[in-house]
């Protein structure tokens, strides 16, 4: 019993002792945060806080640049930041602003700043890839043009623009245009777009002149053995030229070693007035070469007497061989000076009948020579001569003769001019009928420059040859990148048949090739226009691959010499 009294005293005890102790509060978390956000230089831009992340987007409107700015911020009460609000910061290095609190408890936020997606369509023109080709806009319909023979079942496009872009279909990866197709030119934002139907339609199965100009050997080795005469030649073929233009008359040198060359020169022999002296291989004759190798191909040959009445480049050359046989050849200008074009083309009198017979006289060789030749072409200097021009001896008495007093002093007197025009008109007539007389066939051809420029600078009336049926074609210089267009649709005026104009593009200039984008621009506007086709100046111009990759895509088919 006394056991048990002690059991139950004791257990009394325990739990009083065990009576819940309420334990001590916990502190409050302190709040430390951005309450908002603002760019006082962007007062539309758009603000998100996202406190779960310790981030803010700021979104600046379209076209904004995102750099350096003044931000203003609110905070919880009592916080300090770094750094403050007001202070300029550069939004595009994603800047960070820490706040703390005196108690020790830090945050920082990182600001994400961005220019909203343009909502912008705009495009600067829309271009077929390969062949370079822009297209022509009207209203809401693109249309792109290309030579016959396109293959229109995939074509990839190009679109520069300001903006940036995005298209249904997929336009840059190449789209089937044999029908209409509608595109969709959606803008960076993913919401905007506008819509065009693009539409291709192919020129007409070429029909004329597609040429190529070869300098003399001083320019170009590309002809200078057999080996390498062939080697251009087919490159020709494969890229489907149909015409050779020759360099025959130069520097007081002739293509072959000419006999009349050599009776009006003081040149110890005939081969040493030849410019292809040098040439090797073959038959030793360059040009019979070039002829025989371009007919097995379907290419024909025409000697381009390049020089004309031009005596030298820069200066009088009374050593070279053609004036020191026969100083009065000199032209001479109303000052009694050395007659010249710009003070650098300087000029034998073309008004000289023993100047004219020289000159006719050597390309009849030519053609005598070479039975299969072609045709012979005069150059923007022949017949041509500079407006100040004719006051030789000799001139000045047959002007006399004809008009009862001699020329006046001004050069640019109507009738003096007149009686100059026609005298070099006689003569476009009687080379044209001394090339028939040796043979009919022989086309007689001539690259003036445009009209009227060189009747009011060199003298050329080439539109009276056309009338009069001197000449076959002809290939007028068109070198002005910048005036192509209109310069071609302001010669096409001239021409009965427009078969006959043949336009000339400045392929090469020196070193300087003319850029991709600009050769297909002005084969796309010869096809538009309709003219007989075009010839390039000049042949190491296709020793580029680039540039033979394009001509591969306009000249992808042959055709056949029209004359």
């Amino acid at each position: 019993m006394k056991h048990m009294l002690t059991f139950l005293l004791m257990s009394l005890m325990t739990f009083a002792c065990a009576t819940p102790v309420t334990p001590d509060p916990k502190p409050e978390e302190e709040t430390l945060e951005i309450l908002s956000f603002c760019v006082p230089d962007f007062p539309t831009a758009k603000v998100e806080i996202v406190d779960s992340a310790n981030y803010i987007n700021v979104t600046l409107p379209e076209g904004s640049i995102v750099g350096k700015a003044a931000v203003e911020f609110t905070m919880t009460e009592g916080a300090k930041s770094r750094p403050e609000s007001g202070s300029v910061i550069d939004l595009g290095d994603n800047p960070r602003i820490i706040l703390s609190l005196p108690s020790g408890t830090a945050r920082i936020y990182r600001i994400n700043a961005a220019a909203a997606k343009s909502s912008a369509t705009g495009f600067k023109w829309v271009s077929v890839d390969d062949y370079l080709v822009k297209g022509v806009k009207t209203g809401s319909e693109i249309l792109f043009q290309l030579p016959y023979g396109t293959d229109l079942k995939h074509l990839s496009f190009s679109v520069p623009s300001d903006n940036v872009l995005s298209f249904e279909p997929d336009i840059t990866a190449g789209i089937d245009v044999t029908s209409p197709v509608k595109v969709k030119f959606i803008a960076e934002n993913g919401v905007t777009f506008s819509e065009y139907t693009f539409k291709a339609e192919l020129f007409a199965k070429d029909r004329g002149v597609r040429g190529v100009y070869l300098p003399s050997p001083a320019h170009t080795s590309s002809f200078m053995t057999y080996q390498s005469l062939c080697r251009s030649i087919d490159l020709l073929q494969e890229l489907n030229f149909n015409c050779l233009f020759v360099s025959a008359w130069d520097k007081s040198c002739t293509a072959w070693p000419s006999e009349v060359l050599l009776a009006n020169s003081t040149y110890a022999s005939a081969e040493a007035g030849n410019m292809y002296a040098k040439y090797s291989g073959g038959s030793g004759d360059a040009v019979a070469d070039m002829i025989s190798e371009a007919h097995k191909r379907g290419i024909k040959v025409i000697l381009w007497f390049e020089y004309g009445f031009m005596h030298n480049v820069g200066k009088v050359d009374w050593e070279d061989p053609v004036l020191a046989k026969h100083p009065e050849w000199m032209g001479v200008n109303s000052n009694g000076g050395d007659c010249n074009y710009n003070n650098t083309d300087y000029y034998l009198n073309g008004y000289d009948p023993a100047v004219q017979k020289f000159m006719i006289d050597l390309i009849c060789e030519s053609v005598s020579r070479y039975p299969e030749l072609d045709g012979i072409e005069g150059d923007d200097r022949l017949p041509a001569m500079p407006r100040n021009s004719g006051y030789n001896e000799v001139t000045r008495e047959a002007y006399k003769a004809d008009k009862g007093a001699y020329p006046p002093s001004d050069y640019q007197d109507a009738q003096w001019v007149r009686w100059r025009l026609d005298n070099l008109n006689a003569f476009a007539r009687s080379l044209g009928k001394a090339v028939r007389s040796v043979r009919s066939s022989c086309l007689v051809c001539f690259a003036p420059n445009k009209y009227p420029w060189c009747e009011g600078v060199l003298m050329q009336d080439w539109p009276q040859w056309v009338n009069d049926g001197v000449a076959d074609m002809v290939t007028v210089q068109c070198y002005v990148t910048a005036n192509y267009e209109k310069d071609v649709d302001s010669q096409l005026q001239y021409f009965p048949d427009r078969l006959m104009f043949n336009p000339a593009m400045i392929l090469k200039n020196g070193a300087a090739l003319l850029p991709l984008q600009l050769i297909s621009e002005e084969l796309t506007h010869n096809r538009r226009s309709g003219t007989g086709g075009e010839s390039q100046f000049w042949f190491d111009g296709l020793l580029d691959k680039d540039v033979r990759k394009l001509f591969k895509l306009y000249y992808n088919y042959p055709v056949e010499f029209p004359f």
